[in-house]
């Protein structure tokens, strides 16, 4: 696809916001299913609120990916497949438990913000627990691979681009966390670095998407282990 093809600077800094800004409302979904939930009628109606706009993200979100693709993906056998994302989950746990360290010994923090705030409203309500470990395992990794990877690398760089798309990638979804100091940032930066960096070299959003599902499955079951 050539450059004269692509919507104009403004348009795809503007299509990627509104992504990025969607999908900071499912959590707030959320947040009205745990005041309302002694009222099933209006629960049921801010799930299906809740599975709309997921849907809406994924589907714009897959659309614009696919209509903007620059990296087709590089053929690869199920073990090669495999070694990525597992080898992918080793690097993040090395330098994620690396960085947990700085983050306790400089700021004597045991986790950052953005999991206090996650842990805070699972354990609020048995609905939104199950919401929301449905969501960290399968929608949230599709959502946000298609934007922070799909989207926004494939939207504002030229074909041969390697570590720029990489490091973009990384920022973007480092500032859709929350954070109170700068190592906070940086295990954000790094993680979304990792997932960006398997992405550029496979050319594959789905092996970052299983990676990031897997993630999450591993982070979600040690949460759930601290609330029992």
């Amino acid at each position: 696809m050539t450059k004269s093809q692509r919507p104009s600077w403004i348009v795809r800094v503007l299509i990627t916001f509104a992504l990025a800004i969607l999908i900071q409302v499912p959590p707030v979904i959320l947040l009205f299913i745990r005041r309302n939930a002694a009222t099933p009628s209006m629960v049921a109606i801010l799930i299906l609120i809740y599975a709309v706009v997921f849907g809406l993200i994924i589907w714009w979100a897959y659309r614009v990916f696919i209509k903007y693709r620059r990296w087709q993906p590089t053929r690869q056998t199920f073990l090669q497949r495999l070694g990525w994302i597992f080898g992918g989950w080793l690097t993040i746990l090395l330098g994620e438990q690396l960085l947990n360290v700085l983050n306790y010994v400089i700021y004597h923090q045991t986790e950052t913000a953005n999991n206090q705030a996650i842990g805070q409203l699972m354990g609020s309500n048995h609905i939104v627990m199950i919401i929301m470990s449905f969501a960290a395992v399968v929608l949230n990794p599709i959502a946000e691979e298609l934007i922070f990877r799909g989207v926004v690398m494939n939207f504002f760089f030229k074909d041969n681009s390697f570590w720029a798309p990489i490091i973009l990638s990384g920022v973007l979804f480092t500032l859709e966390h929350s954070s109170t100091n700068i190592i906070s940032y940086l295990i954000y930066f790094y993680l979304g670095a990792v997932f960006a960096y398997i992405y550029r070299k496979t050319g594959n959003i789905a092996n970052t998407m299983m990676l990031h599902a897997f993630n999450n499955l591993v982070a979600l079951m040690a949460l759930l282990g601290t609330m029992h």
